[in-house]
């Protein structure tokens, strides 16, 4: 018997069983994972690593990161632990401290006509130009009673800046972040549902401007005072602004699980989808409540993932990033050695900070800023037919894509047992290419074909597989296999697994 799989591209999940885990003939799921992705949506690859792309002048923690798109110039804006702000532009590669302080810890910021708009728990929300001298203009946003307003929840919907502080929303004049008092323009909506509770995240969506509390959601729609609608709209809430994205026709928001809103049908109606967070449900537990405020999410359209930074219990950095692959509806982890404290998206990637005034470049090179890539990667149990026959394995093969280098470590769970493996083998294949040059006796035997403008050129096909035969000794129920490695010379590209010669041995 022969049992073969080739589509790897399950991801982590901790929802099923051991014995569940396995059952799937047509899909793979992994048990456990760390810095390995999906490959070509089948297969399994190493992560690439990070390295530094800017480092402040002094050794002190990064507690923000905006991406200044709008305008003359792309900027990134960066804030710190002691309050500096420092903007640093992409073209001249200048860094530049403003003479301006903040004392927030957790700044919010959204981009609105030429600059981008921060504020905080402790700022009053103010505006920086991006223009030469990256001019601060100070909004001026105060409550009915004269008080300014300090708020992490800030969006920019319809032409307006959105704040929201308690259960009131605040809403500039049209086209303008400073002007919050002009009369039948600008002003603030309170009251507008018998929940009183906060107002956690506001969140641009389709036509709307989400509304999230921390146990519901509400969708607002209109251009002015006269025609402002809010409705409610499902019984779940959000921690933050931060952990929501918007994705296709979706948005994503972190409540006690993932969930999004779709729009949906010929009408395209509104509606909640299902949780899809449900796979890493498990991992929830191990999440500080406390502080869900300060996860974060960044939509990496350039390979249809959503990055999440949770906050742990037993850390107090980022070190874990669970990645979301919404092609394959897939999740896996990546683990760095870092002290993230924050991250953005600029220029389309990636870019997080630590607590020591570096800020790196995600999904880039062979190493994390030098230090080695460690990959894990474990399949579920394989039964290979009856649970409770044993059988012997007389042949297994990786399928490897030759267009990488293979190097890694193989090792064998057997019968259901995590905590005991067969010592490791190791797997090596150098990628090379080979080009035959035949004459014409042979042309009809060989897999080529001529080019249509050029007769005398060749095409030849790229055979990306390559079988590599590993061992698998004993008899067993399940073989449960574990890939990985801890070398910078050490990779993987894996597209599928084969088990040959399958014998029972009862």
């Amino acid at each position: 018997m022969e049992i073969s799989y080739y589509n790897l591209s399950g991801g982590i999940n901790q929802a099923l069983t051991k014995t569940e885990l396995g059952s799937d003939t047509k899909k793979i799921y992994w048990t456990d994972s760390e810095n390995i992705e999906i490959l070509q949506n089948r297969g399994i690859i190493k992560q690439k690593g990070n390295t530094k792309f800017l480092e402040l002048p002094e050794q002190e923690a990064v507690t923000g990161l905006a991406e200044m798109r709008s305008g003359r110039f792309l900027k990134l804006v960066i804030t710190t632990l002691s309050g500096k702000i420092y903007v640093y532009n992409y073209s001249s590669q200048k860094l530049v401290k403003l003479e301006k302080t903040i004392t927030g810890q957790n700044p919010v910021f959204a981009n609105f006509l030429d600059g981008v708009l921060v504020s905080s728990s402790s700022d009053s929300l103010f505006y920086i130009k991006n223009n030469d001298n990256n001019e601060i203009v100070e909004c001026n946003l105060k409550d009915d009673k004269e008080k300014p307003v300090y708020s992490e929840v800030l969006a920019v919907y319809n032409g307006r800046v959105w704040v929201a502080s308690g259960a009131v929303l605040y809403y500039s004049a049209l086209g303008t972040y400073d002007d919050f008092s002009t009369p039948q323009d600008a002003g603030y909506i309170r009251n507008f549902h018998t929940n009183t509770d906060s107002v956690t995240a506001l969140k641009p969506y389709k036509e709307y401007l989400a509304i999230y509390k921390k146990s519901e959601v509400y969708l607002l729609t209109g251009m002015n005072e006269n025609d402002f609608t809010i409705v409610p709209f499902a019984n779940k809430g959000a921690y933050s602004s931060k952990g929501i994205v918007n994705v296709e026709n979706k948005q994503y928001f972190l409540s006690n699980g993932i969930y999004a809103l779709e729009q949906v049908g010929e009408l395209n109606q509104i509606q909640l989808g299902s949780e899809i967070s449900k796979n890493i449900r498990e991992e929830f537990k191990s999440f500080n409540e406390v502080k869900m405020p300060e996860a974060l999410s960044l939509h990496y359209e350039t390979k249809s993932q959503v990055w999440y930074f949770f906050p742990y219990s037993d850390d107090n950095f980022f070190h874990v990033i669970w990645i979301n692959d919404y092609l394959n509806k897939s999740w896996y982890k990546r683990v760095v050695p870092q002290n993230i404290t924050c991250a953005c998206l600029f220029n389309d990637y990636i870019l997080t900070a630590d607590d020591k005034g570096k800020i790196y470049r995600e999904d880039y090179g062979s190493t994390f800023d030098g230090v080695p890539i460690n990959f894990l990667w474990k399949s579920p149990f394989l039964s290979l037919g009856a649970i409770h026959h044993r059988k012997i394995i007389d042949e297994f093969y990786f399928i490897l894509d030759e267009a990488y280098d293979n190097k890694f470590d193989f090792s064998v769970y057997k019968d259901y047992d995590s905590e005991y493996c067969d010592d490791a083998e190791k797997i090596y294949s150098v990628h090379f290419e080979h080009l035959i040059w035949a004459d014409d006796e042979m042309s009809d035997k060989l897999p080529c074909h001529w080019a249509k403008d050029d007769e005398n050129i060749p095409i030849w096909p790229v055979n990306r597989d390559t079988l590599e035969k590993a061992e698998i000794s004993e008899s067993n129920y399940s073989v449960q296999l574990c890939i990985s490695g801890t070398a910078s010379d050490e990779s993987c590209a894996i597209i599928g697994i084969q088990f040959r010669e399958i014998y029972n041995d009862d």
